[in-house]
């Protein structure tokens, strides 16, 4: 997948999740950069994360496993630690919602080795990025949750 197609799908991830708001207000391209987060309401900042294929060439998005980013292609601080509030995980049917702090937190609990392939609950970085993620399953989210909203 193409970068511009990658940003397309996430763009409109966060439109989709915007209908959930009332009164919302999109990031600028810097906060959107620099403080990680996409949209928010009269109260709180969301980073939403559409769904992601395993594999490049895999045909479709899988909503059973999410990306957690602890630095980003910099090197910097990834969007775990950002300043959104709330995390807004897509799946088919539902976003969930998992407060960032809790997410971080849990998140620096499980116990990650380093892999050089994507694995889940291993720290892993791309070739020739400095980026680090972890994918998680689903299911730990939900277990997570501070709110489910049905899509």
């Amino acid at each position: 997948m193409k970068w511009a197609e990658s940003y397309a799908q996430g763009d409109s991830a966060e439109k989709r999740f915007a209908t959930t708001l009332y009164k919302c207000i999109f990031a600028t391209t810097h906060e959107n950069i620099h403080e990680h987060w996409d949209v928010r309401d009269e109260q709180f900042k969301y980073d939403v994360k559409a769904m992601k294929r395993w594999n490049r060439g895999d045909s479709e998005p899988t909503d059973r496993i999410h990306y957690i980013e602890l630095k980003n292609v910099q090197g910097n601080k990834g969007w775990l630690y950002g300043d959104a509030d709330y995390i807004a995980f897509e799946t088919r049917a539902h976003w969930i919602l998992v407060s960032r702090p809790r997410l971080q937190e849990w998140t620096d609990s499980i116990d990650k080795p380093t892999s050089n392939k994507k694995e889940i609950y291993k720290l892993y970085s791309r070739p020739g990025r400095a980026d680090v993620m972890t994918i998680v399953p689903t299911m730990d989210l939900i277990a997570i949750s501070d709110k489910i909203v049905k899509k």
